[in-house]
């Protein structure tokens, strides 16, 4: 990755342990262009009119950012990340810092505030496999809660959706390949612990990580309601359009999850396990747990990737994806000089379905998404 370095002269406001000096900025930024089939432009699965269309359209998309770095004199680094088009999110507002990251770094360890892994999710980690265009959903990461985003399928919609989840405070501190990190969110109601340790062996790497969330009730906010509407009276529906945006109370609970990752030169191969529990008697039951698995090889400019995933169990208000499942297979060419080709094919469980009493025979059926184009990284 190219980057323009720009040297500060003056420090506004930050000095720990001494003045601080050797300050320094870094832009870094990627695009990409190509085909997507019945994905939105950022790679999620298409919806329209309460269903997954037959579609093929145009994708591209263009972001550039920032890294921000310094050090005090008596040898402490601080520092702060962010996209342009993040930057509302990183200035922090009334619900703080959503978007982008800061950190200050010692012996001690290293302390990061904003839109950064849980402790969980710092060791437990992904999967490699994932070569697409656009991610095609991101199967190839695990569901962590403390995340923001969801536990499920995360292809057609999601659940235990915590999109309050961040900001996340983290503290990190390793030692010998040893690490261990503690994390809670804004308003300090949960709590996140995660551990493990990594470490070169038999000519490749390797690394091993478990981690434990414990999380208050929250709001989920899903997708509006689609209401049918027969324009010209004839009894025929011609359309949706949206109605009431649906709003579920998630009940407080804990997950934990364990991962693997090894790379030995051409192969890369990751698991991870995550366990879902979260019951009251007020709203009753979710529970659920799921494996993901991926493995990548590559040799000169090739690389192919493939991940699984799929949903073990799963009782309660969850039960309507009990063992439902996805796959993807993906591959890429280095062009060089930060250009590569990429393409994926992602199959995944529809979980529009997901609550629903009326036996519809669609209910359950997977969806096919895929894209292909060139990536750039400058």
């Amino acid at each position: 990755m190219k980057k323009v370095l720009f040297a500060t002269t003056a420090l506004a406001g930050l000095a720990i342990g001494g003045v601080a000096s050797a300050q320094g900025i870094a832009l870094f930024g990627d695009a990409r262009l190509g085909l997507g089939y019945n994905i939105e432009n950022d790679g999620d699965l298409l919806i329209e009119d309460g269903d997954v269309p037959d579609d093929l359209r145009a994708i591209s998309r263009v972001r550039f950012g920032v890294n921000m770095t310094g050090e005090t004199d008596s040898g402490i680094t601080f520092g702060a990340t962010i996209r342009a088009d993040n930057a509302q999110g990183g200035q922090g507002g009334s619900d703080g810092q959503t978007d982008g990251s800061v950190f200050v770094s010692g012996s001690w360890g290293t302390l990061t505030y904003g839109d950064t892994n849980a402790a969980d999710e710092q060791w437990v980690g992904d999967v490699p496999g994932d070569y697409s265009l656009t991610g095609l959903g991101e199967l190839d990461e695990t569901l962590f809660v403390s995340n923001g985003g969801g536990f499920g399928t995360n292809g057609g919609s999601t659940f235990a959706a915590n999109e309050f989840a961040r900001p996340t405070v983290r503290y990190d501190f390793d030692i010998m390949g040893f690490g261990l990190s503690l994390s809670s969110n804004r308003d300090l109601t949960d709590i996140g612990v995660g551990t493990g340790y990594a470490a070169d062996f038999g000519g490749g790497s390797w690394s091993a990580g478990i981690g434990y969330y414990k999380f208050d009730s929250f709001l989920q906010t899903g997708d509006p309601e689609q209401i049918p509407v027969d324009l010209d009276g004839d009894g025929v529906t011609d359309g949706f359009i949206d109605g009431t945006v649906v709003e579920t109370e998630f009940p407080d609970g804990e997950t934990w999850s364990v991962g693997l990752n090894a790379d030995y030169e051409a192969f890369g191969f990751g698991l991870t396990y995550i366990k879902l529990n979260s019951d009251t008697a007020d709203i009753g039951e979710f529970d659920a747990d799921n494996i993901l698995v991926g493995a990548s090889f590559g040799w000169d400019a090739w690389a192919f990737g493939v991940v699984y995933g799929n949903i073990l169990s799963a009782e309660g208000a969850l039960e309507p994806v009990d063992g439902a499942s996805s796959w993807e297979v993906s591959a890429q060419y280095d062009l060089g000089g930060g250009a590569t080709v990429n393409g994926g094919v992602r199959q995944t469980y529809d979980t529009l379905c997901l609550g629903d009493d009326d036996d519809d025979d669609d209910c359950g059926d997977s969806a096919t998404v895929a894209d292909f184009g060139i990536k750039m990284a400058f």
